[in-house]
């Protein structure tokens, strides 16, 4: 019995090895006669199937090689462009962008495949950016694009481009953006600003004082004339190299709300009128001016919390700031030291300041700028951005899919769709309640691609010695790890990377629970779907002996690079995780549901720890 059932049953496993992801494996089980005969047939024409797909795989190969050259020139032409460019989906997935983009990124605002182009900048901004050339519909095939400044995550400031993408039946289909870093432009001009400004302000006080004297001649009536002509002249060539947007209120303020708290730790409540009211504004300007505003308040009056009311009047948009303690006068506002002054903001706006009341008969400041004329279609809102000696105990804490956060429309999604983090730790040893954190390393798939370039790979201080036994694993001693960022740095740097993204990792309950140890400690919990290439092994090779990294590796015929590396382990559980794919539909599991639920099933769920 021993000799011919359960030999036939691993038989129907080795076979979707051989067919599905490693052509090389062969069959190698012990049976009786008859089953003998059936492996030796199968690895006969085994042979004959590896060769036919060496002979295909090295025509395509071939053909590849041709398109590479040519994809590499433009590949080369495209990074080394002067202008930063991404292009993304409807939803502002980042579908592509060049070298120079990173530029845009910090260390808690990345830019991938995949990835959302709102984390680096305003989502609100590019909405309206949208609108707005949806509004002007051009001509059929004439060029759209829309055009703002903003500041990114790492400081720079840029003046961006915005273009939609139509597809073949001119529907939307996503945008791309290109940028320019401008910040030097901007510190030159500032520069000549000053010179400008300076001058005329110093040429104009000369005049008062010969006017108080009675001394004013025709031809000093006539520079006064012609030096405020200048000045004038001056501001609109300024509103020339500006690019303005019209934004709705709603969008612009808070984006200002988001920016405060951000930045000046302020909180800005604000009272919106019942409808939108639509302002023509340049957008840095906007928001750094109401951003000085608010820090000289917060400055003069030590308070973190202020109040803002918006509504319309006539064809102005009133901003009424509640002014804590009721300042007497504007002079507060003198030490505003940003390159686009408040007042220059008002000057390029056509706006007004004020010492005002409220209804409330609250003191504060009204700032009053004149209303776009616009009108919202149905159309427009059709655009919608939108060691095999060393292997950590097999074990699994069925929590891991009881507590979690469930989302039905991902749930449902296929696999092979699915944005994933494919993660590994090493760590001083197995005892995950003393035990810590050493290093942490990631890969993220992307369409089922493993993106090489995007790689989260860091060292980390325990704190604590480092055990011998376990140095001689991953090779990480105390003279390496001395000086690096702790848990709690790298941790919230971590859950950044994964943002948005399913988890994966080969026997994750022992990653999870290490990472689960440090949530007091650094405030990052972990609640997302979770899925374990240990159980999906189980599921798929049920009747196979060993179940760790390594014969799962050595089945599918991936050569693991970096063995008890973090990083080297998480590239190994991405490639095995992506051979599983295909063998998991065989049996039915499609969907990431699927997938839990057929892990719930299998034996390591079972167990505690």
């Amino acid at each position: 019995m021993n000799k011919f059932f359960i030999p036939l049953t691993k038989i129907s496993d080795e076979i979707s090895v051989i067919s599905t992801v490693n052509s090389s494996h062969r069959i190698d089980i012990d049976g009786g006669k008859e089953i003998l005969t059936i492996v030796k047939a199968i690895n006969l024409f085994a042979d004959h199937y590896q060769n036919l797909q060496k002979n295909i795989k090295e025509e395509i190969n071939k053909k590849r090689a041709e398109l590479e050259i040519e994809k590499n020139m433009l590949a080369s032409f495209f990074d080394e462009l002067p202008q930063g460019i991404i292009a993304c989906n409807t939803e502002g997935e980042i579908n592509l962008f060049n070298k120079k983009a990173k530029t845009l990124e910090d260390q808690n605002h990345i830019i991938g495949i995949g990835r959302s182009i709102f984390n680096i900048i305003d989502k609100d901004i590019i909405t309206n950016a949208l609108y707005e050339i949806n509004v002007k519909k051009p001509k059929k095939h004439e060029a759209a694009s829309s055009s703002f400044i903003t500041l990114s995550p790492g400081n720079v400031l840029i003046k961006a481009d915005i273009s939609p993408i139509a597809d073949q039946r001119d529907n939307f289909a996503g945008f791309i953006v290109v940028f320019y870093d401008i910040g030097k432009d901007f510190e030159l001009y500032a520069k000549i600003d000053n010179i400008f400004k300076c001058t005329a302000n110093e040429i104009l006080a000369f005049l008062d004082k010969i006017k108080k004297e009675k001394m004013v001649t025709p031809e000093i009536a006539a520079i006064e004339e012609n030096l405020k002509k200048s000045e004038k002249e001056y501001i609109e060539k300024i509103k020339e190299r500006l690019p303005f947007l019209v934004v709705s209120d709603r969008d612009i303020l808070t984006t200002v709300q988001k920016k405060a708290g951000e930045k000046l730790n302020v909180s800005l409540k604000i009272e919106f009128p019942a409808h939108i009211n639509w302002i023509r504004i340049e957008t840095y300007s906007f928001i750094y001016a109401f951003l000085s505003i608010l820090t000289i308040l917060k400055n003069k009056t030590f308070k973190k919390t202020f109040s803002c009311t918006l509504c319309k009047e006539e064809n102005l948009l009133s901003i009424f700031f509640h002014i804590p303690g009721g300042e007497k006068n504007l002079k507060i506002f003198r030490d505003d030291n940003l390159f686009l002054k408040l007042k220059d903001f008002l000057n390029y706006h056509e706006a007004q300041i004020s010492l005002s009341f409220n209804e409330k008969s609250e003191k504060g400041i009204k700032i009053m700028i004149p209303l776009a004329e616009m009108k919202e279609s149905e159309e427009v809102r059709n655009i919608v951005i939108a060691h095999d000696a060393y292997e950590r105990p097999d074990f699994f804490d069925f929590d891991l899919f009881t507590k979690r956060k469930s989302d039905s429309k991902l749930n449902e999604m296929r696999l092979k769709d699915i944005v994933y983090t494919v993660f590994d730790t090493e760590t001083t040893g197995l005892d995950t309640r003393n035990d810590e954190i050493i290093s942490i390393g990631a890969v993220r798939i992307v369409n089922g691609r493993i993106l090489t370039g995007e790689k989260f790979d860091r060292l980390i201080d325990p704190k604590i010695n480092i055990p011998l036994e376990s140095e001689k694993i991953h090779g990480i001693n105390g003279e390496m790890v001395k000086g690096k960022p702790d848990i709690q740095e790298v941790l919230p740097l971590f859950c950044k990377f994964s943002e948005d993204t399913v988890l994966v990792a080969h026997n994750a309950a022992f990653d999870m629970k290490m990472f689960s140890m440090k949530e007091a400690e650094t405030g990052i919990k972990f609640d997302g779907p979770i899925l374990d290439t240990l159980l999906l092994a189980l599921i798929v090779y049920p009747m196979f002996e060993k179940h760790n990294m390594a014969a799962i590796a050595n089945f599918a015929g991936i050569d693991i690079v970096g063995r008890h590396t973090a990083i080297g382990d998480a590239s190994a559980t991405a490639q095995i995780f992506l051979k599983l794919i295909p063998l998991l539909a065989k049996k039915g599991i499609h969907t990431l549901n699927d997938a839990t639920q057929a892990s719930k099933k299998t034996l390591y769920s079972k167990l505690k720890y």
